[in-house]
């Protein structure tokens, strides 16, 4: 292409210097076009908050955080509505009162007469006003002076020997199950746990001394621990996800498998599948259904082995549909269908339609996905392709739960399981070493699966190590073994 007198002529084709001016022409397009879809991809990254990619919510920036809704202006003032009705705290029983004070009046408030100590059949019972308070000393000390004799037959000295349920340390057993509490439970740090039985309990704990009852607690709950385990890796349907931890000054990974009733924690250096496999050992095709996300350790499971989870599909077809460049289309027909499909969930779950219904009802969106990521796959896009191409190879583990009893279609029940792990990450350094770990593991296994079941950990702890110093065995987590608790219903 050149130029004479201001007037653009067409390229001559058998001019040397047109060819390479179309050359650098073409080889300026293809690059401007690369740098589009960097452009865009970058875009797409700055973009990223907790709706649209596996980013936690506390990652979200102001602008990512919708606005708090606004109330609706109904005329009425805030609060509590006059007839509404209450909600009055309810009195303890007289037999659970620790000290009772009656009071009585002894001279009348109208005419000043003496009144009678007794009271008479006229008056009425006593109006009850119960005041709940912390007891000026919570910690009990309690002492064993151990006496010595000298036997008058023999000039020998013996000295007298504690007895079987007094402890060898300082720390009595429901103390230790709370500092067990308050660091794997609470996730409080040990430095806040020392300031918290100082100002409050008014006892004096040294870091080296919890550190110390910390080992101790996680040696007592080995046994309940491995039968988690082992009723975990045996449980037909299991949820599972993976969040990092800090092992001494490595990465690790802190790995959760759930089921209704328990959930079980391991800490890893790794975060593959071999690691996987030391949480669920594998097993036989169809015996076990595991629903995830799509991370790269849990794809060699097919069929009905794996449940890719719809909540993080969700968050990828936002992705898409938020994006500038085209695939705008594609992820909001994705968000349509995947509502429909919940609108069907969620009636099988309420008992309204069977499971072939819910199949039959299935089997028109399943179609139009189909169709759709087809489409995707086929269009080249950077992003929607590569979505589409990954979901049409696992395209059976989409609908596992329309097939299986006791598979839903998420895994918020693994996601819910690893939040306490999340918070006491970002309040602690995580472990040092092999004690910690198996402190972390357990603590966070007793109190997940005790919170499934509706248990008091406190109790269980308290339990646990008392049976540990009198060496025997801490009470089963396992719900059909310890008679307290109930499994939540699966889906039939």
């Amino acid at each position: 292409m050149v130029w004479k007198q201001g007037v653009m002529s067409a390229p001559n084709p058998n001019c040397p210097g047109c060819e390479a001016l179309r050359a650098e022409i073409a080889a300026l397009t293809t690059l401007v076009t690369q740098l589009q879809a960097q452009v865009a991809q970058l875009q797409a990254r700055l973009n990223q908050n907790s709706r649209n990619s596996s980013r936690p919510p506390s990652t979200d920036g102001p602008q990512h955080r919708p606005p708090p809704p606004k109330p609706q202006p109904g005329g009425r003032p805030p609060g509590g509505q006059p007839g509404h009705p209450g909600h009055p705290r309810p009195l303890k029983p007289e037999s659970e009162v620790d000290f009772l004070v009656p009071l009585v009046p002894v001279v009348c408030a109208h005419c000043q007469a003496c009144l009678p100590l007794a009271p008479t059949p006229a008056d009425p019972p006593p109006q009850r006003h119960q005041v709940i308070d912390l007891p000026p000393q919570l910690l009990e000390t309690t002492e064993y002076q151990l006496h010595a004799r000298t036997c008058a037959a023999c000039g020998k000295r013996t000295w007298a020997a504690l007895p079987p349920e007094a402890p060898t340390g300082v720390v009595g057993p429901r103390l230790q199950a709370l500092c067990a509490l308050l660091v794997g439970h609470y996730h409080l740090s040990r430095r806040d746990t020392q300031e918290l039985l100082g100002d409050v309990l008014g006892g004096e704990l040294s870091l080296g001394a919890l550190s110390a009852l910390e080992g101790r607690t996680a040696e007592v709950l080995a046994a309940p621990y491995a039968a988690v385990q082992a009723a975990v890796a045996a449980a037909p349907a299991v949820n599972a996800d993976e969040t990092s931890w800090r092992e001494g000054n490595r990465k690790a990974w802190l790995w959760t498998a759930t089921t209704p009733a328990l959930s079980l924690f391991r800490i890893d250096p790794c975060r593959s599948r071999a690691a996987f496999e030391q949480l669920l050992p594998p097993v036989a095709p169809g015996v076990r259904t595991v629903t995830s996300d799509r991370y790269s350790a849990y794809r060699h499971l097919r069929g009905d082995e794996h449940q890719l989870c719809w909540s993080h599909l969700i968050r990828d077809f936002t992705a898409l549909a938020e994006l500038p460049d085209g695939g705008q289309a594609t992820g909001e027909a994705a968000l349509a269908l995947a509502d429909e499909l919940f609108t069907h969930w969620h009636a099988f779950r309420t008992g309204e339609i069977d499971r072939a219904t819910l199949q039959q009802r299935l089997r028109p969106p399943q179609a139009r996905l189909c169709r759709l990521l087809r489409r995707a796959r086929d269009s080249g896009h950077w992003k929607g392709a590569g979505l589409a191409r990954d979901l049409l190879r696992h395209w059976p583990s989409l609908w596992t739960f329309a097939r299986v009893a006791g598979v839903e279609p998420t895994n918020n029940a693994a996601e819910r399981a690893v939040r306490p792990g999340v918070l006491w990450r970002k309040r602690s350094f995580g472990n040092q070493g092999a004690s910690g770990r198996a402190f972390v593991e357990r603590l966070l296994t007793v109190a997940g699966s005790l919170r499934l079941q509706g248990r008091s950990v406190f109790a269980y702890l308290q339990a646990a190590v008392r049976a540990g110093r009198a060496g025997g065995t801490a009470p089963s987590l396992l719900p059909e073994e310890a008679g307290g608790g109930q499994m939540l219903p699966l889906a039939a």
